[in-house]
């Protein structure tokens, strides 16, 4: 193996290092290794420029770095001063001398990893900056709806003590509430990664806002949530605003818009009549035994009698009977075809006497809904919750169906798929 200078000769140890010679060629240069002490040592210094490649860390353009870098080490050693020869066998390339200290490419070399390492250990603290910043911004991501909606600290604050309202709501939205981040940037690495994919889409959603948002907004809501973190029970009250940024979700943005001329007391309230109404319409589904006898009750003893004497004057002479036959749903149905809906409005104060009876978190939900909503609330939605009118009617006997449709000229039936 006969090489006609230093570049081929690098060139062929290249390719033995790579495994890229066929068994003869590599049969000849193994020869040659033996007999060559020069030759082995420059084998040794290529394969010590691949190990030290091999240690620079990973990165996303690290392969064509290396290929570049190692084609750089190569080049240099491939133009090192030649020494004089000395006899060798046939099959030797030419000899060349012992790499003293003094020879420029161990340097380079070393310049280049450390470039390379300082580079990646760079990337690597950019990295790890912009992790731990998008980090302790979690809690901003995770309640910039509610934070929007809340717009300043103490109606945050007034609002998370509505501790009856919020265990509804968070009983409800479980799947998709994002919990308040700990406090420590390492837990929040474990955080994450105990997040449902419903809660992470919901960071995602937080983050896309937020990056839609100018930076006088965006300095300003990140404010009012450090302020949040400051206070001993920051994480109830992140919780609560995630909370209404959910409720507030599905209110439609032009009703959620008229919060913007609002100021702290009226902002209050609004928020707090929205999460009632929709609170009072969860807690349908989580009646428990004893709110449901007490609504049974009052409905059979209280309500029901009421509602048949204050219907009386509106019936057909002869119905009476019949009248008393029919139940809370077709009484009403009844007074919805004849346009009497004020009679129930009439009767509301009659929710006053359920109130006494129910547990103390239905109690306190109810009292927060609104006045004159509350009968609504108690009919529409925690006695008959899955009734509408058509619903009622088709319930019906024959007989008090024929009734309602003979009194409707329009048909009872038509009107009711109308009012659906």
């Amino acid at each position: 193996m006969n090489l006609p200078d230093m570049e081929q000769i690098d060139e062929q140890l290249t390719a033995y290092l790579d495994g890229e010679l066929s068994p003869a060629e590599a049969a000849a240069l193994e020869t040659s290794l033996v007999d060559d002490e020069r030759l082995r040592i420059r084998l040794a210094e290529l394969r010590q420029a691949y190990d030290l490649l091999d240690e620079v860390p990973e990165t996303p353009h690290n392969q064509r770095f290396t290929k570049s870098t190692l084609e750089l080490v190569i080049k240099d050693l491939s133009v090192t001063p030649k020494q004089p020869q000395s006899n060798q066998t046939a099959v030797s390339p030419k000899p060349f001398a012992k790499p003293t200290s003094k020879r420029a490419w161990p340097t380079l070399l070393g310049l280049i990893v450390v470039c390379a390492v300082t580079g990646a250990v760079i990337a690597s603290v950019v990295a790890t900056i912009e992790t731990r910043r998008q980090l302790q911004e979690l809690g901003l991501v995770a309640g910039i709806h509610g934070l929007k909606d809340v717009n300043e600290v103490s109606v945050a604050v007034k609002l998370s003590q509505e501790k009856e309202l919020m265990a509804v709501l968070k009983q409800h939205f479980a799947d998709k509430l994002v919990p308040a981040p700990p406090d420590s940037i390492e837990q929040r690495k474990s955080w994450v990664q105990s997040l449902t994919q419903k809660q992470v889409s919901r960071l995602d959603d937080g983050r896309e806002k937020i990056g839609k948002l100018s930076r006088q907004e965006r300095t300003r809501l990140a404010a009012i949530e450090n302020e949040i973190e400051l206070l001993p029970d920051h994480r109830q009250i992140q919780e609560a605003v995630s909370l209404i940024g959910l409720v507030l979700d599905g209110i439609g943005s032009s009703r959620r818009n008229e919060m913007d001329s609002m100021k702290s007391e009226q902002r209050y309230e609004f928020l707090r009549e929205q999460l009632y109404q929709k609170c009072a319409k969860y807690y349908a589904d989580l009646i428990p035994p004893s709110d449901k006898a007490a609504l049974e009750k009052w409905d059979l003893e209280t309500f029901r009698p009421a509602l048949q004497l204050a219907m009386l004057s509106e019936l057909p002479i002869g119905t009476e009977e019949s009248t008393r036959k029919l139940n809370t749903r077709e009484l009403l149905v009844e007074l919805l075809f004849r346009r009497r809906i004020d009679l129930i409005q009439e009767l509301e104060p009659l929710v006053n006497d359920l109130l006494a009876n129910l547990s103390p978190a239905a109690r306190k939900i109810l009292e927060g809904v609104d006045k004159s909503e509350r009968m609504r609330v108690v009919l529409n939605m925690w006695l008959y919750p899955a009734d509408t009118p058509l619903d009622a009617y088709d319930k019906m006997d024959k007989d008090a169906r024929d009734r309602l449709d003979l009194s409707d000229p329009e048909m009872a039936r038509r009107r009711l798929e109308r009012r659906r």
